[in-house]
């Protein structure tokens, strides 16, 4: 029983997302902290969702970016987390049509001097775009492998007002 029940007397349902909003934190780690064979894993954690990236794979400075940039989507409710199963799946499941979230490499010259990356949203679609050389090829290939399959299966949530989805 949560708190408020306890105080007022008051059940609430609980709520389908996870709330306060999750925070996405991206983070270069060593060896040891990932599968073999793999650039990148995502874990989820209490309230947060930490995607670690083997080091040589992506720069520190990206991840900084991509945390702070995140932390912003979230924390204004744009997206949302649905704590389910294994955040690592991948493949179809049901019928949702879920938003296209993906990673893209750009060359250096189509950022601004002090960024690595920018993102580009509308509804039911979210584009990251990274400058060379802050992301491989494999580690981005993964995200979007990952994001694919979490997106069909509907653990990643794109909140658009319904008002703005038809825009």
């Amino acid at each position: 029983m949560s708190q408020f029940a306890l105080r007022t007397g008051v059940q609430m349902a609980e709520p389908k997302f996870h709330e306060p909003t999750t925070e996405v934190r991206y983070k270069v780690v060593p060896d040891d902290q990932l599968p073999a064979g793999r650039a990148t894993r995502v874990v989820p954690g209490h309230g947060f969702v930490e995607a670690r990236i083997r080091r040589g794979h992506a720069s520190e400075l990206l991840c900084e970016q991509l945390t702070c940039v995140s932390r912003h989507i979230f924390s204004n409710g744009l997206w949302a987390y649905h704590w389910a199963e294994d955040a690592n799946a991948t493949g179809p499941r049901g019928d949702r049509t879920p938003a296209e979230v993906r990673f893209e490499i750009r060359p250096a010259d189509a950022f601004p001097k002090d960024k690595v990356c920018v993102f580009r949203e509308h509804p039911g679609e979210f584009v990251w775009y990274v400058r060379e050389p802050h992301l491989s090829e494999e580690a981005c290939g993964e995200f979007n492998e990952y994001l694919k399959g979490s997106l069909q299966a509907g653990y990643w949530v794109q909140r658009w007002d319904e008002g703005e989805a038809g825009a």
